[in-house]
């Protein structure tokens, strides 16, 4: 059995030792990805702190999990933009069903001092940010968080081949845009 799933399975049956050790191994992850989200500091510290709370209370009724890094990063995420929308006030739902997920890339995402100059960096950073936002979040989870395809399907709500196509075009549209430079 893996670490995480023992650790969950232990969480389950009320181990506050295990909730630590998933909180303190999936904080920064977490947080890093809040804050590619919402932007708002305060606002991920704040749903962090409420999504390990509402773990925590309702441990009784969650189920084992196959891969606990993608069931935290969905519930996070899903946690986020409950949130976003409560401080929205209301608005028509765009034809495309996009969220507003808004990654501002910065050179300190990057550490590609063996690949390149500070010129290439940001127009990599550059053309990140001229994806759409689904694009920006699928290969933010895959390069960044190191999810596979599977795990980024289910914190998206979409299927694999979809998340695939996805990643295949936002990645098609960097090397496009890439090569206009």
């Amino acid at each position: 059995m893996e670490e995480n799933q023992l650790l969950w399975q232990n969480f389950l049956q009320g181990s506050k030792e295990a909730m630590s050790a998933i909180f303190l191994h999936f904080h920064d992850d977490l947080y890093r990805y809040g804050l590619k989200l919402s932007g708002d500091e305060n606002l991920v510290k704040d749903c962090l702190q409420n999504l390990f709370l509402r773990l925590w209370k309702n441990r009784t009724n969650l189920k084992p999990v196959e891969s606990l890094k993608p069931y935290l990063f969905k519930s996070f995420r899903n946690h986020i933009l409950d949130s976003l929308e409560l401080q929205k006030p209301i608005e028509s739902i765009e034809n495309d069903f996009e969220h507003p997920f808004e990654i501002a890339y910065s050179p300190e995402d990057f550490l590609i001092q063996q690949q390149g100059s500070e010129k290439n960096r940001l127009k990599v950073i550059d053309a990140l940010n001229n994806l759409s936002t689904r694009q920006r979040e699928a290969i933010y989870l895959r390069y960044f968080e190191e999810l596979d395809f599977e795990s980024i399907a289910r914190v998206m709500d979409m299927n694999i081949q979809s998340v695939r196509n996805i990643l295949h075009r936002g990645m098609q549209s960097l090397r496009d845009l890439m090569l206009v430079e």
